[in-house]
């Protein structure tokens, strides 16, 4: 091939398969175009013209032959190696324009730029100069809807020339185009041919054809006439000097990415409507994991905090081995005498037996059920419970068997409804009158045990009430500063030498404790977990959504391949629209958990939405895989586009 020539084919065939039936529609073309020269392709409809022009851009590859451009054999060349020919060398004009509806004027022009390593900077300016050069000065931002039809294939020319191309290809350019129009495109063209660019035009009209200065004819896909033609007349004018385009190599991966984010954001941006419906599903899936953690974790707190009521060390001895093996010949094991034993000790604090049992309580009239605890003076210390009005018992009211009754605020309220001050009126428990002391204001497991709460001598339930019943437990407060498993061995030891035996076990907080936490974990993992089942249903519907992107889109993928991306880039570019919906999307939904905290605040005080850094980071990295995921095989079927089919379908 000389240095000379543009273009140049050696037997070319290309056949289709319609049917079963193959269809030759190029058949033993030779051709040589030299560069800088002006040809016109001429032929009836069906000729094949459309082929060979996109055999010669590089769309296309030949059944069988050779082609070369620009010193490339392009029938050897890979994928990439295309895609810089038609990104370094080749322009094209096609009749349709196809320019996309979503992009204004200069963004269209500079779709080819954002596949070079061109800077942001020289896109803008290089675009900008070749819409000034062209006459578009004032109409930039506007989009292709709001251009005429000679404004949009001058922008589609300035996109041909964005790149710095050697050579145009023009198919049909004045088809869509009323006369007026269509001198003012070749004048145009003319001009080009004059500052050196090799003009190719593909057309079928013998006015546009009689102004190329070489005259190719086909004929059932065969050249049939060459000829070397003498140009009519045309006007020419002179457009200001364009500097060349020198840095249309290919981009660095951070630029490279950087570009795709870009053109990722102007694609979503575009579709608008199909961008919102693609996040739905993530949104509601990130709410839903984001809110259910946030419900555990709050309603955790709430149970921790409550057990902290209890006090803040204590323990508590139950007859039995175990929860599991309450072994009835040791339900009388503990006894008043280990209450004692303990009291005194070094690391008690407050220690206090249990009695619990059932009662009716009857009083004006009102005639209730009763959860009744026998217990001594300490009790009320080790659960820090507020007294609201009386007293609470004393040692004499213990040693006397004393008949005082304390109860908490409910059970005041439901057996005096009318009284506020219910201190010394008369209640019966079990027919057994006893003498309202006190009222005490519950919080933490004593209030979320709910039902109607009293307290009285653990002697006098035993004695007046119930007869010699066992201890249900011990409640034990460690002094500050001393550690809690200490004293529990201390308990046990002393327990065992009393007793001769093993026949109780303690719980303390932090069994209590460890039991929540180990109880809610596993509640919020369970609940997320079905949440998250959402998220995955969400990124399937972000895959169904790209997919018909893709299908919808293919107009556009075809042009972004004609300018010079490769698959790679078309790749990229889908896979980073479906993670940055779903990052999207997680985005939203993180805002809308917290509003829906807040909103939860307003109806219930009970526990708070407890937010933290976990599940919000969980579902952003999340959310990018599943992106990645389910994006990757819509932006394969993507990459792996036809160009010449793709641009078929407008």
């Amino acid at each position: 091939m000389t240095s000379q020539a543009a273009f140049r084919l050696v037997n070319v065939n290309r056949t289709f398969i319609s049917g079963d039936m193959p269809v030759h529609v190029l058949k033993n073309i030779s051709l040589e175009i030299k560069r800088g020269e002006m040809v016109a392709i001429v032929g009836p409809s069906g000729s094949g013209k459309s082929s060979l022009m996109n055999l010669l851009g590089c769309l296309d590859q030949p059944s069988s032959g050779e082609i070369h451009v620009a010193g490339v054999e392009t029938t050897k060349a890979c994928s990439n190696q295309l895609a810089a020919l038609r990104s370094q060398h080749i322009g094209f004009i096609f009749q349709r324009y196809h320019l996309m509806p979503y992009l204004s004027a200069q963004d269209n022009v500079a779709v080819p730029a954002r596949y070079t390593s061109m800077t942001k900077d020289e896109q803008r300016e290089r675009s900008s100069n070749l819409l000034t050069r062209l006459g578009l000065a004032e109409k930039m931002l506007h989009r292709p809807s709001q251009l005429s039809g000679g404004q949009q294939q001058r922008v589609s020319i300035a996109r041909a020339l964005m790149n710095g191309a050697d050579i145009i290809l023009a198919d049909e350019p004045t088809g869509a185009l009323d006369a007026e129009r269509g001198k003012e495109l070749m004048t145009i063209l003319h001009s080009l041919h004059q500052a050196g660019q090799t003009i190719i035009l593909v057309t079928h009209d013998p006015l546009i054809a009689s102004q190329a200065e070489r005259i190719i004819e086909i004929k059932e896909g065969q050249i049939v006439g060459d000829r070397v033609a003498n140009p009519v007349n045309c006007v020419r004018q002179s457009l200001p000097h364009l500097h060349v385009a020198t840095t249309t190599g290919r981009p660095q991966r951070l630029q490279s990415l950087q570009d795709s984010i870009s053109m990722a954001w102007q694609a979503l941006h575009g579709h608008r409507v199909r961008t919102l419906l693609s996040m739905l599903g993530m949104i509601i899936g990130v709410v839903s994991v984001i809110v259910s953690m946030a419900v555990g974790n709050g309603a955790k707190q709430k149970i921790l905090h409550d057990i902290s009521d209890l006090g803040v060390k204590s323990l508590s001895i139950h007859p039995g081995l175990s929860w599991s093996d309450l072994r009835p010949d040791f339900a009388f094991s503990l006894s008043a005498r280990d209450v004692d034993l303990l009291q005194h000790q070094t690391f008690t604090q407050n220690v206090s037996p249990v009695v619990n049992t059932s009662v009716s309580a009857l009083a004006n009239d009102q005639n209730v059920f009763l959860e009744l605890h026998g217990v001594d003076q300490d009790y009320f210390a080790i659960h820090r419970m507020a007294l609201v009005m009386g007293r609470h018992f004393t040692p004499d009211d213990l040693a006397e068997r004393s008949t005082g009754l304390v109860v908490d605020s409910q059970t005041a309220k439901s057996l005096f409804p009318d009284n506020s001050h219910p201190v010394g009126e008369m209640v019966q428990l079990s027919g057994v009158p006893f003498v309202v002391i006190g009222v005490m204001d519950v919080n933490g497991v004593q209030a979320s045990r709910g039902g109607l709460q009293g307290w009285i001598p653990y002697t006098t339930l035993q004695d007046r009430l119930e007869g010699q019943v066992a201890l249900n437990l011990i409640e034990l407060q460690v002094k500050d500063g001393l550690a809690l498993n200490s004293a529990q061995q201390q308990v046990e030891h002393l327990l065992d030498i009393a007793h001769g035996r093993r026949d109780f076990f303690i719980q303390t907080d932090d069994t209590m404790v460890s039991a929540v936490k180990k109880t809610s974990d596993s509640l919020t993992l369970l609940v997320a977990t079905i949440a998250g089942i959402s998220l995955i249903v969400g990124g399937i519907g972000v895959m169904n959504i790209m997919l018909v992107s893709v299908t919808e889109r293919t107009h556009e993928i075809g042009i972004r391949l004609a300018v010079g991306a490769r698959e790679q880039d078309i790749l990229r570019q889908f896979l980073v629209e479906s993670v940055v919906i779903c990052l999207l999307g997680s985005m939203i939904g993180i805002l809308l958990a917290i509003l829906a905290g807040s909103a939860f605040a307003l109806f219930t005080n009970r526990f708070t939405l407890l937010f933290t850094l976990l599940p919000i980071l969980f579902s952003c990295c999340f959310s990018a895989l599943m992106g990645l995921g389910f994006g990757f095989f819509p932006a394969r079927n993507a990459a792996h586009l036809n160009p010449t089919e793709a641009l078929a379908r407008e």
